[in-house]
């Protein structure tokens, strides 16, 4: 397949294709994320599904990013957790929906995915271990794209009429995708610490659209640390940090963020914090949030640093909501979460 760049026949979008089409490596790359991530259990670490205070919590998380570029890249998140308490050991059961639009190419993920963790804690010590399973559904309409087959050379135009040469293409995909995690917590003093380590992928699914004999998705490594310190009655500081792998892509995230508590019932988030890869810079991010009673919500914006910024100030903005219901364990006092 050969591209030819003339009188600009070919647009963003079209290029976007090409390399989505080709090249494994940029797909990986594009995978969905969060810059709120550690709001969302099941879709950091199965091992964290349960991992709150309070019986049953709902999460939404919204994200949209580079709308300056093209249509904007749109990721939604829904997710339901439900802790079952077996003193003194834990069950956490949960479900997760994500929804990806990439609409300059129109293509859509979509994934609903069930996840179980176990919690026991020995000498202090909180260990967690997490399996996640689900299906994801992919699709693409190759039908408003332009490829290199559809320029007319001998008129120097691009022809939508011309077969694209790409019939091998499969617009729809779905495959089973499976997920585990385990993670350690220990009190120290004023501080909190937790480490979790989760791989994705397990099961090496094909989420190409192009009929292939290669190997599938290679693993995803996440490591999340992260540690609560309470500074005193109404102030936590909370950092963090992510750092994710697949093959030879990475993507880590550093920061830290502060709660202040206004009232009993109500909270105050604030934090900054920095994206990037082993070989490129990424975005600077500032969050902000509220806690009132039982509902948490969460804003924050990335502004991009990296090569891609340019006069338009290319940037990301993600919303977040919470609610937790209380604890119905008798006799275990249920606390309005602070930790973000």
């Amino acid at each position: 397949m050969v591209i030819l760049f003339k009188k600009r026949c070919f647009s963003l979008a079209s290029l976007i294709l090409f390399f989505v089409l080709s090249t494994p490596l940029f797909v990986i790359a594009q995978d969905v994320h969060l810059t709120q991530y550690y709001t969302n259990n099941q879709s950091l670490n199965p091992a964290y599904t349960g991992n709150y205070y309070g019986d049953v919590r709902m999460v939404a998380n919204s994200r949209s990013q580079w709308g300056q570029v093209s249509s904007p890249i749109k990721t939604n998140y829904f997710s339901v957790e439900k802790k079952i308490l077996r003193f003194p050991d834990e069950i956490g059961v949960g479900v997760l929906f994500i929804n990806d639009q990439v609409t300059a190419y129109n293509l859509i993920t979509n994934k609903i995915m069930l996840s179980g963790s176990y919690q026991k804690e020995i000498r202090k010590n909180i260990f967690r271990v997490g399996i996640q399973a689900g299906l994801v559904f992919r699709s693409i309409n190759t039908g408003s794209q332009t490829f290199p087959d559809q320029w007319n050379y001998y008129q120097g135009v691009y022809d939508p009429s011309v077969p694209s040469g790409e019939s091998n293409i499969q617009n729809l995909r779905a495959y089973p995708d499976f997920n585990i995690g385990g993670a350690w917590s220990r009190r120290f003093g004023i501080a909190k610490v937790t480490i979790g380590y989760a791989i994705f992928n397990v099961n090496r699914p094909h989420d190409g659209f192009v009929p292939t004999t290669s190997a599938g998705l290679p693993f995803k490594h996440v490591f999340s640390p992260s540690a609560t310190f309470s500074v005193s009655s109404k102030t936590n500081i909370i950092p963090y940090m992510l750092y994710m792998r697949t093959a030879k892509a990475t993507d880590f995230m550093f920061g830290s963020n502060a709660t202040y508590a206004l009232t009993h019932n109500t909270s105050i988030l604030f934090g900054a914090g920095y994206r990037g890869s082993t070989v490129n810079s990424d975005a600077i991010i500032g969050v902000a949030g509220l806690t009132y009673k039982r509902f948490q919500l969460g804003f924050s914006m990335d502004f991009t640093v990296s090569q891609l910024n340019d006069a338009k100030n290319k940037s990301a903005w993600e919303i977040m909501i919470t609610y937790t219901t209380p604890s119905r364990i008798p006799g275990k006092v249920s606390i309005p979460c602070q930790r973000y």
